[in-house]
């Protein structure tokens, strides 16, 4: 799992939320640019990232996993307090596989992550 996020605290409460329900290994990053860089590491089958960030924004970092033909099977979940319709929209149209509003609960994370790792077919 790679959370991306620049708040420290949300970073850390999402970070704690994924080993909560039984994520092992979380990888960090502030932005997406930082999260390019875990990326080319390491071997990551779930994003979650947050929408506003500089440099590179969550729809940034969602456009390029898609057109990575090595990451584009990687279930991708947007965790942002942007609820509006019209970026809901974008944010389908441009491949994430589910959205999350903040503050989420471990239950919410939870069911959106099952739902995405299936959907990718990472989980059976």
């Amino acid at each position: 799992v790679l959370v991306v996020e620049d708040v420290v605290a949300m970073r850390t409460r999402i970070k704690d939320l994924c080993r909560e329900i039984g994520f092992k290994e979380v990888a960090t990053a502030a932005n997406g640019v930082a999260a390019q860089v875990v990326l080319d590491l390491e071997d990551i089958h779930l994003i979650l990232a947050d929408w506003y960030m500089d440099p590179g924004s969550g729809m940034e970092l969602l456009k390029q996993v898609r057109s990575n033909p090595r990451l584009s099977q990687c279930a991708f979940v947007m965790v942002t307090a942007e609820n509006t319709r019209e970026k809901v929209i974008e944010a389908i149209k441009a491949g994430v596989d589910d959205y999350l509003v903040k503050p989420v609960t471990a239950a919410q994370l939870q069911s959106k992550v099952i739902a995405a790792l299936v959907k990718r077919g990472v989980l059976g």
